[in-house]
């Protein structure tokens, strides 16, 4: 259980509804977002969306996806091993389980693998907020438009544009304090800079580095503010705009992540800021590169769009396993009987290389048909490398590698899609989506287990497990407009994930394990309206749902408890509404709320014999309730100096960890208590400079975002990870 059996505090500043960076995303009061592949107004898009831009995250040095995400409604974070995973309105049964339930894309680029191998599980991406100019947080099945692994919501990275109209850039540093952070600061720098080449051609250049002070000690080894981190990166951006007809925007993104010390808890402790991890386990990195070339022309009342990209992440992490049941049942038969006891340190390996391809065309039919065809393909190489290292808890020194576990993967999908429009009056329009793909994966596996002790031979097993399968997903939205300051909407829309191969495929009596899983679908019903009220005064976003999801994939733990695989089981069903205002009673007041409420429960109980759930059980790590309030107020205090302040709190749920593997386990589940966090932020505007100070978790309260038994499979019950301690700090800007 947690440290405090109370309700936990703690605190995050980010938009309610929608906040927008000031000229890439909204024309007036009026926020614009891509969420259907084309630009609209945010208040006509039938989409339950929350678009937040770039530098209101900076604003509240919100730079991690587990400070952002925790402030979106619907969406809930899980964080474990350095990494935080998303579930969109409940739609997830474990991190590590089947392949992603959530998509990401960034400048509508594919980003991660299609697999649970090859992309991290579905973690969200880190990336820093300073070349982004919004975030778009799509909920519920986006299948038709975007494909394999969107059944749960989509999340759009959007980048600055480069910008043709003159030479401008910004500079900005600054630093922060963590509590029982020790002695050290952290510490950023940015800088940006456009350069338009002639009146057609523009670059865009930036680079960026931070560090995060640790603030936890490991008793273990006696190290002191072990999970320090450092995040640097940079982008290259060019826009060639030959003519009002025709563009090529081609962009290069590369980031490096290194954690230095893993940020879990160990309860038993009896501190928030104390751990227990191995000697050797902690660490952790992540390198993403993203190369894309984005075509846009007009064809003579047909609109192309082609965007061809390539990616590559590299990613590996030291984990504690120990307290896993593999290192009860393998180390000892391994290792001679002086050795009594053993620490077990996980390295993980995920690479994935990327190549995606899409072409679409829009256009229209006389004035009452919008219309989108388009075809999409991907190829991706996926390596997953698993070395179990037994150690020497006092000194670290390792014994042996018990098991070694290498998988290849490959992946190629297929897809076509179409979307309709038909407006039946000035008010009323009906839009029609479907999308076919197709996927093929085949992997090569090859395991090394130590059966007998060293020096013996190691059992060695080869599988060249094969899968296929193919999805059609559709969506059908009509919308009414009463006034063009509302409209309301209905929405039928599906989702899928694809199957896939399971590596230590076998026949053997013993241990059977499937060579295929299936895919799993979602199926939304929905009910929205949006609107303004008292002369755009207050603005409203409504919607409730109900989501309901069939051959939901799970992972099993194989009868002699030495490996994993993934399998299908029954049914579960989301069902709630989200309710967001935002008010501007004042010249330069925004008041803004939101309140969600997701039920999201099995409906069948699994029927494996290694996890245990009943219908009505609750899914994983999503709160029945959470909502949040948030102020922002800026006003000119000379003709060259303005000033703002705001603040939020944010409620986060009572949320439950993931399932157990047996009945008699069932009490030991992982209780997450809610909690709320408060935010804080002023800033002062002179000339060209900006200065901002902010305060993250004012209260200094604890909330749980991770961990508990059998979380990620650790079997742990005593460790969690918690939002960070209150941080505060400042940054400094210059634009020109």
């Amino acid at each position: 259980m947690p440290i405090s059996g109370v309700v936990l505090l703690a605190l995050n500043a980010a938009p309610a509804m929608a906040q927008t960076s000031a000229d890439s995303t909204a024309v007036g009061n009026e926020i614009l977002v891509t969420a259907q592949k084309r630009e609209e107004r945010l208040k006509d898009v039938p989409v339950p969306v929350t678009a937040v831009g770039g530098e209101d995250m900076l604003a509240q040095n919100q730079t991690k996806a587990q400070e952002f995400f925790a402030s979106v409604p619907g969406v809930n974070l899980q964080f474990q091993n350095n990494r935080a995973q998303l579930a969109i309105r409940g739609i997830t049964t474990s991190p590590v389980t089947g392949n992603p339930v959530v998509g990401f894309t960034v400048d509508d680029v594919p980003y991660g693998s299609s697999t649970g191998q090859g992309g991290l599980f579905g973690a969200a991406p880190d990336l820093d907020p300073s070349e982004l100019a919004r975030v778009e947080v799509l909920r519920g099945p986006q299948g038709t438009l975007y494909g394999a692994s969107s059944m749960g919501g989509l999340v759009k990275y959007v980048t600055v544009d480069p910008d043709l109209d003159g030479l401008s850039g910004s500079v900005g540093a600054g630093a922060h304090m963590i509590h029982k952070g020790g002695q050290s600061l952290g510490y950023n720098l940015r800088g940006a800079i456009n350069v338009p080449l002639g009146d057609t051609f523009a670059v865009r250049a930036s680079a960026y580095t931070r560090k995060e002070p640790g603030y936890i000690d490991n008793v273990r080894t006696g190290k002191k503010d072990v999970n320090s981190s450092r995040v640097t990166g940079g982008r290259l951006a060019a826009l060639w705009q030959a003519s009002d007809t025709f563009s090529i925007k081609l962009n290069a993104l590369y980031q490096v992540r290194d954690i230095y010390g893993s940020s879990n808890v160990d309860s038993t402790t009896g501190s928030f800021y104390k751990q227990t991890d191995q000697i050797g386990a902690g660490r952790s990195q992540s390198d993403v590169q993203l190369y894309s070339a984005q075509i846009n022309a007009d064809l003579g009342g047909v609109d192309l769009t082609s965007i061809t990209a390539y990616s590559r992440a590299t990613n590996y992490d030291f984990i504690d396993f120990t307290a896993s049941p593999l290192t009860a049942f393998l180390f000892p038969a391994i290792f001679p009987p002086e050795i009594t006891e053993f620490g077990n340190v996980f390295r993980q390996v995920y690479n994935v290389g990327k190549f995606s391809h899409e072409t679409r065309l829009s256009g229209t039919v006389g004035s009452n048909i919008d219309w989108i065809v388009g075809g999409f393909y991907t190829r991706e190489s996926g390596k997953y490398d698993v070395d179990a290292f037994a150690t020497n808890p006092d000194d670290g020194s390792i014994y042996g590698n018990p098991v070694v576990w290498r998988d290849k993967i490959k992946y190629r999908e297929y897809a076509g899609f179409a979307n309709l429009t038909a407006r039946l009056s000035d008010q009323f329009d009906i839009q029609f989506g479907g999308r076919y793909s197709k996927n093929n994966q085949r992997m090569l596996h090859r395991e090394w287990f130590q059966g007998l002790p060293y020096p013996a031979e190691p059992f060695a097993g080869v599988t060249r497990p094969k899968a296929s399968g193919s999805a059609f997903t559709y969506q059908i939205t009509p919308r009414f407009k009463p006034t063009p300051d509302h409209m309301i909407y209905a929405r039928l829309a599906t989702g899928y994930r694809p199957g896939g191969p399971n590596a230590a495929c076998s026949e053997d009596p013993v241990e059977p394990v499937p060579c295929q899983f299936r895919p799993d679908k979602t199926t939304n019903y929905e009910l929205g309206a949006k609107g303004d009220l008292l002369g755009r005064m207050l603005s409203y976003d409504f919607s409730v749902f109900n989501i309901d999801w069939k051959d939901i994939q799970i992972t099993q733990v194989s009868s002699l408890g030495t490996f994993t695989y993934n399998s299908n089981a029954g049914k579960a069903r989301s069902r709630g509404f989200e309710i967001a205002f935002e008010s501007r009673p004042v010249d330069g007041l925004t008041l803004k709320a939101w309140w969600a409420y997701v039920d999201a429960n099995l409906r069948e109980e699994f029927a494996s014999g290694t996890v245990y759930a009943v219908r009505g059980d609750r899914l994983p790590y999503s709160s029945k309730n959470s909502g949040r309030f948030s102020f922002d107020y800026d006003t000119a205090v000379s003709d060259r100096t303005k000033v703002s302040f705001g603040g939020s709190a944010t409620y986060v749920g009572e949320r439950k960890g993931e399932f157990v593997p047996f009945e008699d386990a069932a009490p030991f589940r992982a209780s997450y208590p809610g909690y709320v966090q408060f935010d804080i932020n002023a800033g002062v505007e002179f000339d060209n400079w900006n200065l901002r100070v902010f305060v993250q978790n004012l209260t200094n309260k604890n909330g749980v975002i991770g961990g508990g038994f059998y979380n990620q499979s650790t079997f742990n019950a005593d460790w969690f990870n918690y939002v960070q301690p209150r941080t505060i700090g400042l940054n400094i800007e210059h634009s020109f």
